[in-house]
């Protein structure tokens, strides 16, 4: 079988070494094995510019369609089949099977599958609104999830070795003294989706919008929000003030959806530096979250 592989997926692939050259050569027996198991023929794989799995639409043994994902073993993504489960297509795309490690996944296909990129910014914003509430419910005590507290922690004993890397060493110490601050006054702990972006929220037939790919976690709503500001990184810099440019945005995602706007920007900030998003990011996360 000939298998596709999106530049990006190439890249980490390398970088995993043995384990991705591994990873690769097994690809087509695992998609064939699949295939026999779950009852589908693959079609051509999607150039999804996605980083970390292969993704291509099937068709089922039923004449309909769906998509197969089969992602490189990471942390993040090894619970997405539990958190689509436990979802139950209530937002988000249907689980319709999923491999016992759970890096490989059948799942229902958006279609048309446009993201919420096509979007005016003020009207994805709204449509995220409405769509992370559903997210948002207090799983069972035994589920898997990692728990934000737990995020935080892993963060502040990387944070300071960051220096090296060029971050200032007083935005390390003030992004540490947040993140304890933000994890010990947590006021929910529900399901979090920990990667929502435009990109991760596409147009459905089963209904207008559904969110795909989570990387779950629980914890304080707010934090859903850092991501999708994240994203929106190269459009607030062209305004001619950035800082008040994400404060609107945050205020209007603080009424919307009934949070506190600075656990949103104190979030955004703790999490430039725990996803190393970068100096120049992080710089006006931190001016975003000055009280």
């Amino acid at each position: 079988m000939n298998v596709f592989i999106p530049t990006t997926l190439q890249q980490q692939i390398r970088e995993r070494g043995a384990e991705g050259t591994q990873w690769l050569t097994s690809l087509p027996e695992r998609i064939a094995a699949l295939e026999r198991e779950w009852g589908f023929r693959t079609g051509p794989a999607l150039d999804h510019g996605g980083c970390v799995s292969w993704v291509a639409p099937v068709e089922l043994e039923a004449g309909s369609d769906a998509i197969l994902k089969i992602g490189l073993p990471d942390d993040e993504g090894r619970f997405e089949a539990e958190a689509l489960r436990f979802l139950d297509g209530q937002g988000a795309v249907r689980l319709l099977h999923a491999s016992e490690d759970g890096f490989s996944m059948l799942l229902e296909r958006c279609i048309p599958g446009t993201d919420l990129w096509s979007l005016g910014d003020d009207e994805a914003d709204a449509v995220a609104a409405g769509l992370l509430p559903r997210l948002w419910r207090e799983p069972d005590p035994t589920a898997p999830f990692i728990a934000l507290t737990d995020v935080v922690a892993q963060w502040c004993e990387m944070m300071p070795g960051m220096a090296a890397e060029g971050y200032a060493p007083d935005l390390i110490a003030h992004a540490i003294a947040r993140g304890q601050e933000l994890a010990a006054s947590q006021p929910q702990h529900v399901l979090l989706h920990s990667d929502f972006h435009p990109g991760n929220v596409l147009a459905a037939q089963r209904e207008p919008w559904l969110m795909i790919d989570p990387k779950p976690a629980m914890g304080d709503p707010a934090y859903d929000l850092a991501q999708w500001l994240a994203n929106r990184y190269d459009a607030v810099i062209q305004a001619a003030d950035p800082v008040l440019a994400y404060r609107y945005q945050i205020d209007r995602f603080a009424e919307r959806l009934g949070l506190d706007p600075a656990r949103i920007a104190g979030w955004a900030f703790v999490k430039a530096l725990g996803w190393e998003w970068g100096q120049e990011v992080a710089d006006l996360f931190h001016r975003v979250a000055q009280r």
